[in-house]
């Protein structure tokens, strides 16, 4: 049989679940902007840099100086990601 516990076990301090509750929001807030953070670098990735070089290339510019400007593009991107510097 069961034993009876008291009631005011379960009890929580209100300065502790308020402090409790400020920890979980943070963290939500802090998953949020990843995701927020990871979608907007995968447009940035798949729409923009191709319509630009596209547009680039149409223009008349040189196709290496295309290449080499994709690929900064994906670098200040991959720097922008992983929070380096001047980003961070």
């Amino acid at each position: 049989m069961p034993s009876s516990t008291d009631d005011s076990d379960d009890d929580v301090d209100p300065e502790i679940e308020r402090a409790i509750r400020r920890a979980v929001r943070a963290e939500f807030r802090g998953a949020v902007r990843a995701l927020s953070q990871i979608g907007g670098g995968l447009l940035f990735g798949f729409l923009a840099v191709p319509i630009l070089a596209g547009a680039l290339l149409v223009l008349g510019t040189p196709p290496i100086v295309v290449v080499l400007g994709v690929v900064g593009a994906l670098l200040v991107l991959t720097a922008y990601a992983w929070e380096l510097p001047p980003f961070r």
